[in-house]
């Protein structure tokens, strides 16, 4: 076989058709490029979640200062907002936000538009402050009494009285009663159905109409009341004042960044969307017509074809290696100023959008470069195989045992090396953990420092009004957390509502009142809640449950719950505990509150991991032992960081073995802005030195508010010698 080109002329040839599929594959990649990137909405929602965007949002962009800047003309204390602001503005409702402004940037990136502006319509948070209202007040309605009328107009008038309360929040003590007949029932529904729109009547009239015919006015009233009711109207219209709207403007136009490099490159894709699928046609016919050309040249020129494509495919593939670096060089990443002192956003929401820009020219890089790498390893592929064909005469005429001694001199550190990969666990030795470390097995229960959340129930996830916790009592745990500091209560009644309300700075009764009106006011059992129920409420046996689900998971660890039990006797509480499973899972403290607890190891090994104690009742000889006869505690009532400085002693008798350490703050409402410095690592980390001088020995539990803020669980792994000082210095 001739390996030389014959002729000049063919090699020139070939040089310039190999110089056609580079020129042509350049194009024609960055094409494909973005059309599977920053032309298909899924790109943009995959780097939201890459950057975790979502979760930061109620992390990092709410207790930002400036949010709470943009809310102080409201009527209410800002940190009563952004606490529930999760709950009212749930993930599902963020998404449906966030596809809005995807909507946007992919139309102007197909033409469809003429610029982008990132804003945010917040009338879908306006419809969940309202939908929460109604889930409280249509509750009571099928409990009330009921009173006989003699006419269909003192019914009537009646009927319209009790719309007046529902739309006002209050819930009608008591309904009149009167058996209507088909003419009466056409007579009355009009009036009844007047305070809504038109499509709305056409929708609920049927169902009312069968409902006030059999003599369900209760079941009419519940089905019109969240058509009236809207919830705090007056805080809604001022914070729709202060917006000028229902449109928060996030300040960002591209139009204001095109002196940006990569924004002309956008308005330049932007110009030429709609020839994007001819041109990519005309490019791809001449990359083959190129190769085919080459093939053809090849052989007329007696050089291996097959070498000569492969030569021009790799050739190909390090022109789109060039491209790629020289376009990354001139494009920078458009968004990362937004991160600097001028940008015209919040710090936290400016560093959640820069984060996502880098996740999306992460991803953008990759898809390029991934075509690039398979161009290449198509190429040499080819290339070598071609090569060792044209080889395999000269292997032929050795020994044979010379190549199965090169055959085996290369298979094995291969199979070796694959084996590896594939199988790592094979090779590596197993290891004892307890709370997911090796370290921490030969320790004590009461040597090792534990995550807690304070009013773990009380969490936005479940849609509890006044949250002090995002996650769910199973997501917590799943983040780390190791302790729940949880409340049981009986169902409160409407007088204690009434008690707890009066308790409240005017403004902060405001604005939960009309939200407690309308609740169900008994309910049997156990729940889990945090002062009022109406203001949300877990079943405890349920949420048990779901902790020994959990524990089942994850062997290793080791949980404790400490329970406010102010009003349920601790044989209500024991019963949740064995109906929910965990009899098997509960250990047993020492008799002895300064006796010697089980290292962690044993108490996985025993398969007794969950401690839980109780505030106020003690019974002995059971698992159930009052918190305060082991442990002390520190004061819980701070109001600003000045008061999480020192390590005090509160509750507890001095010298006892356990110390909880109290770290959050609370004003009118948990505080997202006041949790970002109150888990910050460091400032933790300080307290708990302290209070090793003050009460001489390091906290067991550090429970903080909101512990998806912040870096508290770096300040644990720190205390438990874990550390690698991540989160430290950062001040999150």
């Amino acid at each position: 076989m001739t390996r030389r080109w014959r002729t000049g002329r063919g090699r020139l040839a070939y040089l310039a058709l190999v110089l056609v599929v580079m020129l042509g594959s350049v194009p024609l990649v960055i094409i494909l490029t973005a059309s599977r990137t920053v032309l298909n909405p899924a790109f943009y929602s995959q780097s939201l979640n890459r950057a975790d965007a979502y979760d930061r949002l109620y992390t990092e962009v709410l207790p930002d200062p400036a949010v709470g800047a943009l809310l102080a003309g409201l009527p209410i204390d800002s940190s009563l907002i952004t606490a529930n602001l999760r709950t009212v503005l749930p993930p599902a409702t963020v998404e449906a936000m966030t596809d809005e402004q995807i909507t946007r940037v992919v139309d102007y990136l197909r033409g469809n538009a003429d610029d982008i502006e990132l804003a945010v319509d917040l009338a879908p948070i306006f419809d969940n402050v309202s939908g929460l209202a109604n889930r409280y007040i249509a509750g009571e309605l099928g409990s009330g009494t009921t009173y006989r009328v003699t006419s269909v107009a003192a019914f009537t008038q009646d009927v319209l009285a009790a719309i007046n309360d529902v739309a006002a929040g209050r819930p009608p003590t008591s309904l009149p009663a009167i058996e209507l007949t088909a003419q009466d029932t056409d007579r009355v529904l009009p009036l009844v159905l007047d305070r809504v729109d038109r499509d709305t009547r056409i929708r609920l009239e049927p169902q009312l109409r069968a409902l006030l015919r059999a003599g369900d006015v209760a079941g009419a009233l519940a089905l019109l009341g969240p058509q009236l009711f809207q919830g705090d109207e007056q805080a809604t219209a001022r914070l729709r004042q202060a917006l000028h709207g229902s449109t928060l403007d996030l300040g960002v136009r591209l139009s204001d960044l095109r002196d940006q490099p990569a924004i002309t490159a956008i308005d330049r894709l932007h110009d030429l969307t709609h020839l994007l699928v001819w041109l990519s046609v005309g490019l791809v016919l001449l990359v083959v017509a190129a190769l085919v050309g080459i093939v053809v040249l090849a052989g007329r020129q007696g050089v291996s074809r097959a070498r000569a494509g492969a030569g021009a495919v790799v050739a190909a593939g390090v022109g789109l290696l060039g491209a790629g670096v020289a376009l990354r060089l001139a494009l920078p990443n458009p968004l990362r100023p937004l991160a600097g002192p001028h940008s015209p956003l919040p710090a936290g929401a400016s560093a959640v959008l820069v984060d996502f820009s880098r996740q999306a020219y992460r991803t953008v890089e990759s898809d390029y470069l991934r075509v690039v790498g398979w161009t290449l390893v198509a190429g040499l592929v080819v290339g070598g195989l071609s090569l060792l064909v044209s080889l395999s005469a000269r292997w032929s005429a050795t020994g044979r045992r010379r190549r199965l001694a090169t055959a085996l001199a290369l298979a094995v550190p291969v199979m070796v090396s694959v084996t590896w990969t594939a199988f790592p666990g094979a090779a590596a030795e197993s290891r004892r953990l307890c709370e997911s470390s090796p370290s921490l097995c030969d320790r004590r229960y009461d040597q090792v420092t534990y995550l807690a959340t304070h009013n773990a129930m009380a969490n936005s996830e479940d849609r509890f009004l006044g949250p002090s916790q995002d996650p769910t009592l199973v997501h917590q745990l799943d983040l780390g957390v190791r302790t729940l500091l949880v409340d049981v209560h009986h169902w409160t009644p409407a007088e204690q509502v009434a008690t707890y309300l009066a308790t409240l700075p005017p403004t902060t009764r405001a604005a939960l009142e009309p939200l407690t009106r309308g609740a169900v006011s008994q309910r049997p059992g156990v729940w889990l809640c945090h002062d009022v129920c109406q203001l949300g409420a877990l079943d405890f046996a349920a949420a048990l449950g779901q902790v020994r689900g959990w524990m089942t998971r994850n062997p290793t660890e080791v949980v404790t719950l400490i329970i406010q039990d102010d009003e349920v006797p601790a044989s209500e509480i024991a019963g949740a505990v064995a109906t929910a499973g965990l009899t098997a899972m509960v250990a047993t403290p020492p008799e002895d509150p300064h006796g010697r607890w089980p290292t962690l190891g044993t108490m996985v090994d025993s398969g007794r991991r969950l401690v839980v104690f109780t505030e106020q009742q003690d019974l002995p000889g059971t698992f159930l032992r009052g918190f305060y006869r082991y442990a002390t505690d520190t004061p819980f009532d701070a109001k600003q960081p000045a008061d999480l400085v020192g390590c005090p002693r509160n509750r507890g008798t001095a010298g006892a073995d356990l110390l909880l350490m109290n770290n959050w703050i609370t004003a009118a409402a948990p505080s997202r802005h006041a949790a970002l410095t109150a888990n910050a690592a460091d400032a933790l980390w300080k307290r708990a030195q302290r209070c090793r001088t003050e009460q001489d020995r390091a906290p067991t539990y550090i429970a903080v508010d909101f512990s998806t803020i912040g870096s508290a669980q770096a300040a644990v792994d720190r205390l438990n010698g874990l550390s690698t000082h991540a989160g430290f210095g950062t001040g999150r």
